[in-house]
């Protein structure tokens, strides 16, 4: 019925997080008019949000699929805190377990490997990660 209302997809519950993302992708594809993908461009960074792929001045960041999961989110709040929790809810889903040692690993990480990006995950200590300008 849904379907016939309008709706383009839907998922029943119970759902894996990595179906919901595929399915995501696979929207976002169709919406596209044969244009370029859609990016997210902040300083040197550049994030395909359709390939799930970042690049650093046109050099492409050899990213696992956790680091790639950490940076999407931090992307989609650039500027603003996000804390462990937040990125555990939305990197995993509810029957896989993590610990919070993994998403400092994740960051810690992407940290080394944005070096000349312009842009930062600074760790706010008890409160998140924030995703910022450097020297700002």
């Amino acid at each position: 019925m849904g379907l016939d209302l309008g709706a383009d997809d839907y998922l029943v519950k119970p759902f894996s997080l990595n179906e919901l993302q595929a399915r995501v992708r696979a929207l976002l594809r169709r919406a596209q008019q044969g244009g370029v993908p859609p990016t997210i461009l902040y300083a040197g960074l550049e994030f395909d949000t359709v390939a799930r792929s970042a690049s650093v001045q046109g050099k492409a960041l050899p990213l696992s699929v956790h680091e790639v999961g950490v940076l999407e989110v931090l992307l989609h709040r650039f500027g603003r805190v996000v804390s462990k929790e937040q990125l555990v809810e939305q990197l995993y889903s509810y029957d896989k377990g993590v610990s919070h040692n993994a998403i400092e690993v994740y960051v810690h990480r992407l940290r080394k490997k944005m070096t000349g990006a312009g842009v930062t995950v600074r760790t706010l200590y008890g409160r998140g990660y924030l995703l910022d300008y450097v020297n700002h």
